[in-house]
């Protein structure tokens, strides 16, 4: 998260600018000239731009950032691109992009470490921004996307000012895995003083604001797994105001720069009738439920019952759409009128329960609204009269069971609507909310209609609230557990302008699930699964080992991740242990979902692994001990040469026991050895020897840097 903010605020820096095109103009402005900045860029870079073409441009922002925009590209044999922004007033490098189309080798293996990258970027980064280097601490990356996919390891200095982080202010460091050359550089520095960590208060005080202005609340949340699965109540303490930092100074929540994570579209199948020869039992089951389903004129029907549906308006479309975690199918109705030639259009969409007949959700979008705003018509507390009535006659005995809350995001932030009001009635049973159900209605302002309304309420079993953890006891488990923080941030005035922004010192909740199990005080992720502390282990027993090299570059892969300090190099592999390395080996062709689809984890590689045809069904053996012939097998048809190597009749052994390769096993044998991924031993290839974990590593190693291109 911290990485994804840093990255975006780099970019709204390079784009939120003013353009210059008279270079005239910049040069009579700035301390460093369009000539000093090319001499810094090519100097400092080490560019050689002969062959290249040039453009160039010259941007400030409101903030007083000057910057030389240079571009050099080169289109002739191997394309490459190289933009450099250079301060126009300090001659310092901020942000740098170097592509070119060379050939990317066939190894998976990096021809250079992460260490030797690493002295790289420092040198370059103290190199470019030394004084502000000074002030940094590398920061170890959260995600291992580009240890394992990329091309390019990614370093980020974050900078640290008086033992405290600044979020929003960090160089990167992009250096290329196989030569070393640096590919991205960008720096993002917040100007001007910062305030002292003198002038705040204790975290004591801190923890005590955060109880009295953002705070926890028992509640019934619901977790899911798969789309199928029904959701399972879970009685726990969440927060209850949202996640915003605490002003270190003031003691007030602030407004931070916060990627907000979108919402997964639904998957919305249409359901569908047709003749079978046959009905299987799942059909069967269908066609039970559809069979208590209402028509499209019932639907219809029970639309108008509560929604004034103009005659202009023309229903245009009906779909029937099935129902997911635990709901009943719905109809989903549009009506539509349009008239061009008054530039005018009205919309209005409804689902409609296929069982019950009670409205889901509907939407009105009428351009008049928009076309003569009227703010002030209706004030909030009349809208909000207007929302109650008209829930007191849609859902009377659903709104009983609700209480008002003022709508947020997990974050703390009110939507904004310049057009319509949001009122959310949030269900509860037991005397505790559940968040997850709640009627939401939206009122124009202007007229007062409702011309939204949106019910989530599922059919559940609550448990009770007895015996749950006291709140003392949750905010104790939420502070023990979760880090609450100095940090600096960005703080916006006004979420929406950007350039409102100032550093602050303030009180930070560390980003992740808040989700207390009130029965035990367990932190449960969204899932409703326990979270477990990332706890990196190291191995211990394979210093001096044969394949300690080997090892060690697959963890720092990612294909092996330690859950102990044991490896066991010399002990053999079982089956199921070879298929998760060989198939994390694979990345990122291959990509195991990290929400499991079977409580076995070996299934899912075991799954992936069938459905790729690198073993079949009947080969799956978890606990066998795997030999050297498996092993070649299984590799090979994870490099796609299967195919070929069932053809064992193109292949001549010239093993020493060549006579103990059957048929099914030759050509695998001989092309693993041909390849330098299972070598032969004194000329003999061992086919039935079991291998060892330590085998195991040395041949996906050599698998990785197997260069098959011509």
């Amino acid at each position: 998260m911290k990485k994804l903010i840093a990255l975006l605020t780099a970019f709204i820096l390079m784009t939120s600018v003013f353009q210059f095109s008279g270079v005239a103009f910049a040069e009579e402005k700035t301390a460093i000239t369009l000539k000093q900045a090319i001499e810094i860029a090519k100097s400092s870079l080490g560019i050689d731009t002969e062959g290249f073409e040039f453009n160039s441009s010259y941007n400030e922002d409101q903030n007083g950032n000057n910057m030389w925009n240079l571009n050099w590209s080169k289109s002739k044999a191997n394309n490459e691109y190289i933009y450099v922004s250079v301060d126009a007033n300090t001659g310092e490098i901020t942000n740098v992009s170097w592509w070119s189309s060379y050939e990317q080798p066939q190894s998976k293996i990096p021809k250079h470490t992460k260490a030797e990258a690493l002295k790289v970027a420092q040198d370059l980064a103290a190199k470019l921004q030394g004084d502000k280097f000074k002030e940094t601490r590398l920061e170890e990356a959260n995600d291992d996307y580009y240890s394992k996919y990329a091309d390019t390891y990614l370093f980020t200095f974050r900078r640290v000012y008086d033992g405290i982080d600044v979020i929003s202010d960090h160089i990167n460091v992009q250096i290329d895995k196989n030569t070393l050359k640096l590919r991205s550089f960008d720096v993002a520095w917040t100007k001007g003083s910062l305030p002292s960590k003198s002038e705040a208060f204790s975290v004591l005080k801190a923890r005590q604001l955060f109880k009295q202005k953002l705070g926890l609340e028992l509640t019934y949340s619901l977790a899911y797994g798969n789309q199928n699965d029904e959701p399972k109540v879970i009685l726990a303490y969440t927060l209850k105001n949202g996640n915003m930092p605490i002003d270190a100074v003031t003691g007030e929540p602030l407004n931070s720069f916060i990627i907000r994570p979108l919402e997964a579209a639904k998957d919305e199948r249409a359901v569908s009738f047709s003749e079978a020869v046959a009905i299987t039992p799942e059909e069967q089951s269908e066609l039970d439920k559809s069979s208590k389903y209402i028509t499209k004129a019932e639907a219809e029907q029970a639309a108008r019952q509560f929604i004034t549906i103009d005659s202009k308006l023309k229903l245009e479309r009906a779909n029937l759409y099935p129902g997911y975690h635990k709901q009943n199918a719905s109809w989903n109705l549009e009506w539509i009128y349009s008239d061009t030639e008054n530039n005018t259009y009205r919309n209005l969409s409804v689902q409609i329960d296929a069982v019950t007949k009670e409205i889901l959700n509907f939407n009105i979008y009428d351009s008049t609204y928009y076309q003569n705003k009227q703010e002030g018509s209706i004030d909030k507390d009349k809208a909000k009269k207007l929302a109650e009535e008209f829930l007191k006659k849609i859902q009377p005995e659903k709104f009983a069971k609700t209480q008002y809350k003022e709508y947020k995001d997990q974050y703390g932030f009110a939507p904004i609507n310049d057009y319509n009001y949001s009122f959310n009635f949030v269900r509860v049973e037991n005397g505790v909310p559940c968040p997850s159900n709640s009627l939401f209605v939206g009122v124009n302002k202007a007229t007062g209609e409702i011309v939204s309304f949106n019910t989530s309420w599922l059919d559940l079993d609550f448990p009770s609230p007895d015996k749950a953890i006291s709140l003392d006891r949750a905010y104790s488990i939420l502070f023990s557990k979760v880090k609450y923080e100095l940090q600096y941030i960005q703080h916006f005035k006004n979420i929406n302008d950007y350039q409102s922004r100032e550093l602050k010192l303030a009180y930070v909740l560390e980003n992740m699930p808040i989700l207390i199990d009130a029965n035990n005080g367990i932190m449960l992720d969204y899932n409703g699964k326990p979270i477990t502390p990332v706890q990196k282990q190291k191995y211990t027993d394979i210093q001096g080992n044969k394949a300690e090299d080997e090892i060690n570059l697959l963890i720092e892969m990612g294909i092996i991740a330690p859950d102990s300090d044991k490896f066991m190099p010399d002990s053999k592999i079982l089956q199921k242990d070879f298929v998760m390395l060989l198939m994390n080996s694979l990345q990122p062709e291959y990509y195991i979902l990290p929400v499991a689809k079977a409580e076995d984890r070996y299934d899912d590689y075991y799954d992936e692994a069938i459905s790729r045809k690198i073993i079949t069904e009947a080969d799956k053996a978890p606990e066998a001990y795997v030999t050297r012939q498996d092993a070649a097998k299984m590799i090979i048809r994870a490099m796609g040469y299967g195919v070929i190597a069932e053809k064992s009749n193109m292949f001549a052994a010239s093993f020493k026991d060549a006579s103990k390769l059957t048929a099914a096993y030759k050509g695998y044998a001989v092309m693993a050895s041909e390849f330098g991924i299972i070598p032969a031993v004194e000329s003999n290839f061992n086919p039935t020897t079991q291998i060892t974990k330590g085998d195991t590593a040395e041949f996906i190693v050599n698998y990785l840097k197997c260069d098959t291109s011509l």
